[in-house]
């Protein structure tokens, strides 16, 4: 399909930087903008979210050459969680069991008739542990695209930050919306889609230009965030 107008210069330009930096990201942006400017379909606020989410994950590994920590595997980690409480016979709805049933070393928890196995008990301590790192992953690797996309940046850091939380916020509400929820495309404002998207190519058409390199060019990212 040939460029139609909507395939502004901006958006051509992000479009090959994508695509020197990783062509399916490329794809998945072109794809994108297809389906919100020239070709609709049904399931386009699923589709176009979950590409968003995928450029916003992968990007930062493709430009900076730094493999992130990754996904925290939370269901086959809740699984053998819970697959060792019930061996140790510890009830799953919320109870506590009459006498204690825990073999082996145990750790007694603030309910003195109730022991917890301590593999158990270890296994839970490390999924609190890496849930909580997992949860400052998202700045973390933020910041690592941004650096890495413009080496300038480096000494700017802390005058980043609100450009970074900008790019959380958009990109999370696209994250949110990436997967299949029982609603339709008519329950999603069409104006607030648009203009998140919009919004998302503007952050990172700036950081391809380098725009972000001035304090007026922080400032034109952050006025658009309350416009």
């Amino acid at each position: 399909m040939g460029d139609s107008d909507c395939w502004t210069p901006a958006r051509i330009e992000l479009r090959a930087w994508l695509a020197r930096n990783r062509g399916s990201l490329a794809e998945l942006y072109h794809g994108s903008v297809e389906l919100m400017f020239n070709t609709p379909v049904p399931g386009k606020i699923c589709l176009v979210s979950h590409a968003v989410r995928e450029i916003r994950n992968r990007l930062p590994d493709a430009i900076s050459g730094i493999k992130g920590e990754g996904r925290l595997d939370y269901p086959n980690r809740l699984d053998e969680i819970s697959a060792l409480w019930r061996e140790t016979g510890l009830p799953a709805d919320g109870s506590l069991s009459a006498t204690s049933v825990a073999t082996g070393d145990t750790i007694e928890t603030a309910t003195p008739d109730q022991l917890i196995e301590r593999t158990l008990f270890s296994k839970i301590a490390r999924l609190i542990g890496d849930h909580g790192a997992a949860r400052e992953r998202p700045d973390e690797a933020a910041l690592r695209l941004f650096v890495a996309a413009a080496p300038e940046n480096v000494a700017s850091q802390d005058s980043l930050r609100p450009v970074i939380t900008e790019w959380k916020r958009v990109t999370n509400w696209f994250a949110h919306r990436a997967h299949d929820t029982g609603r339709l495309d008519i329950d999603c404002d069409a104006a607030e889609f648009r203009r998140n998207f919009e919004h998302f190519e503007r952050i990172l058409g700036a950081l391809v230009s380098g725009f972000f390199s001035t304090a007026e060019g922080l400032d034109a990212i952050l006025e658009d965030t309350n416009s």
